[in-house]
């Protein structure tokens, strides 16, 4: 298997640029973050979160690009981008900041595609999305609205494909805090592929089904994977959600659900979206109770 990890995490980031208090964005290297990650042992596979160059202007550039590219000339790992999320809303019925979001969508993959990404991870629907699947409404009324803004990611992942002319098989629609069962809707509509986010569906954001079980109903269309633990918990009135976790420290069931996909010969990136430490912890917890998955 082919495990890699978010380079760009804020804390490596903050720890480079932050001195004494006062930040020095001079300072911040993202081929340096990339050779840093590339050091853990097993890891081969970077994902650039375009979001990056929002945040930190004039980190993510064609001339940084092309150190990028230089980099995997060198080291020979891959690259997937997790395209820009922050302030997005791909779903919104508001039509200017629809559009706003599908442009920087649009420029993002336009940048980065020097670097060959293996895959583009998109968010479908954001914030605002999550917000209203969380109505306390009638299930059947917030499958109504959630399937209302479906139909505006619909136009924009449409959009996308449009102006970008990328192949949307390379585009991995992320299960995120939204009905799952109406975003497969899009990746069949559209011809796109899933990444499958475990600590998502372990918080119960995307659904209730376990992570084989939803594994094995999306597996044709999963190229990617997000690898982390999660748990949900209710507790009285309230429902307590956790993810992003190092694998062991939730209810992610580790060897079964990687024994299934050494079975499938899965081989595309399978990304800890983790800190560099909390990746380290869960590669130990792989080669403890699933090692065969560490084997190439």
């Amino acid at each position: 298997m082919r495990f890699g990890i978010t380079a760009l995490e804020f804390r490596p980031i903050l720890d480079q640029v932050v001195v004494d208090g006062v930040p020095d964005f001079s300072r911040f290297d993202i081929t340096n973050l990339v050779r840093l990650a590339l050091q853990i042992q097993h890891i081969k596979v970077i994902e650039v979160t375009a979001d990056i160059e929002h945040v930190i202007p004039g980190s993510l550039t064609e001339q940084s690009i092309e150190k990028m590219v230089h980099l995997k000339e060198e080291l020979k790992h891959a690259y997937t981008v997790h395209l820009p999320i922050w302030s997005l809303e791909l779903s919104t019925f508001n039509e200017y900041a629809r559009k706003a979001a599908v442009e920087c969508t649009v420029e993002s993959i336009k940048l980065v595609e020097p670097l060959q990404p293996e895959v583009y991870v998109l968010h479908a629907t954001g914030a605002l999305a999550a917000e209203f699947s969380r109505l306390k409404f009638p299930r059947s009324m917030v499958q109504l609205i959630c399937g209302y803004m479906a139909s505006y990611a619909a136009k924009s992942i449409e959009e996308i494909l449009a102006k970008t002319e990328i192949d949307p098989r390379k585009v991995a629609i992320e299960n995120q805090e939204f009905p799952f069962q109406i975003a497969r809707d899009l990746v069949d509509q559209y011809g796109t592929n899933i990444c499958f986010d475990t600590g998502h569906l372990l918080t119960r954001y995307s659904g209730d089904e376990s992570v084989l079980e939803f594994y094995k109903q999306h597996r044709d269309r999963i190229v990617e994977i997000h690898l982390h633990d999660g748990s949900y918990e209710k507790l009285g009135d309230d429902l307590v959600h956790k993810d992003h976790m190092a694998l062991g420290r939730g209810a992610m069931p580790v060897r079964e659900f990687l024994r299934e996909l050494v079975n499938d010969k899965f081989n595309g990136p399978v990304v800890f979206e983790l800190e560099a430490a909390e990746a380290k912890e869960s590669l130990e917890r792989i080669r403890a109770v699933v090692p065969e998955a560490l084997k190439r």
